[in-house]
């Protein structure tokens, strides 16, 4: 019996040991766990993303050529697809045809006013000659007038004179009025210029309209999201697809309100696509969010806020989105919305 309870002491006494072990391995393992957490940032809440670009059409048209094809990948000018372009063909003849008229309206316009400006130089010429006359007869007047006083011609030759003389002053007043007459008669081309400049305008849009029958790619990207054919009828930027930008990859990250204040941009960033978490990816923090929702509060539009009644007694600390740009990623690890893996200032990709 001694012998039996001296083994069941030694048990007990063995399995307080490992329990104890166990028990010191937790809590250590727990203070490096919180030692860690408030010496390194990191997070496992993110995601790849990229900038995109939803692809439409500037005008409207039936499509007859579908050149993109879902998760090609397109580089910036290549084709995506082409509308019909005939009735932007007329468009741009018929405002071919409008610019031929006013332009032609123009130059008929400036031989009329070239007309106008010759009539114009006639009556200042007749001016002239109405002057000199009008300055000889008032001479010749003053000539014979003490002639005739002395008797030395006759009274009529006088009377004759002032009649000549009269004639060339109404000669003189009518063509001042015809120089006045003819000065307003000449016209402007304001009204035929605009017009011309008009029409210009109006080649220029349907010019353009014409060449944006054909879609191309304003990025190299992915198409993704495509599910039309040739044929579709597409309406002024309606959203025909998707194209992930692939030139530049991000990784958005959510980090608890806590951390915010030790993070600075530009810092370096280790970050792992889930796809294949043995390959680390280097990044540079490039911004940190300002702003998220608050689920606990509602603004009504002209009303006081909503606050709900009932109150968490557990205080979750709050996330804001951090955006890291990847320095040379590896293209097959780079999707859209992939789980990802950050860990800011430390890991294999930062020194």
């Amino acid at each position: 019996m001694s012998m039996e309870a001296a083994g069941t002491g030694r048990r007990n006494k063995t399995g307080a040991i490992i329990a104890a072990l166990i028990i010191g391995l937790g809590v250590l393992t727990g203070a490096y766990a919180l030692l860690r957490g408030e010496g390194f940032i990191s997070s496992d809440d993110a995601t790849i993303d990229a900038d995109v670009v939803h692809v439409s059409s500037s005008v409207a048209g039936r499509i007859i050529e579908l050149t993109a094809r879902e998760n090609q990948l397109v580089h910036k000018g290549d084709g995506l697809f082409r509308l019909d372009p005939e009735p932007y063909q007329f468009a741009v003849d018929q405002a071919e045809a409008d610019l031929a008229i006013a332009q032609a309206l123009l130059e008929t316009r400036q031989r009329s006013i070239e007309v106008e400006t010759a009539n114009a130089r006639m009556a200042r010429d007749q001016i002239g000659r109405a002057e000199a006359n009008a300055g000889l007869a008032a001479r010749t007047v003053d000539r014979l007038r003490p002639l005739a006083a002395q008797s030395f011609i006759p009274v009529q030759q006088l009377d004759q004179a002032q009649v000549a003389q009269r004639d060339a002053a109404t000669s003189l007043a009518q063509a001042r009025q015809q120089e006045i007459a003819a000065l307003q008669a000449v016209g402007t081309l304001k009204t035929e210029e605009a017009t011309v400049q008009a029409r210009q305008a109006a080649l220029a849009i349907a010019r353009r309209a014409l060449q944006q029958t054909t879609v191309v790619a304003p990025q190299t990207g992915r198409v993704t999201g495509l599910s039309i054919l040739a044929g579709e009828f597409v309406a002024p930027g309606q959203s025909l697809f998707t194209l992930i930008g692939t030139e530049e990859w991000f990784i958005a990250a959510n980090l608890r309100e806590s951390e915010l204040g030790r993070l600075k941009e530009g810092e370096c960033v280790t970050g792992y696509s889930m796809i294949d978490r043995r390959r680390p990816i280097r990044g540079e923090l490039e911004s940190i969010g300002w702003g998220v929702l608050d689920d606990a509060r509602i603004n009504l539009p002209r009303a006081l806020p909503y606050v709900q009644r009932s109150m968490n007694w557990v205080r979750v600390a709050q996330r804001f989105p951090v955006r890291i740009r990847l320095i040379d990623p590896p293209e097959d690890l780079m999707r859209v919305g992939a789980s990802a893996v950050v860990q800011v200032g430390y890991g294999q990709s930062c020194p």
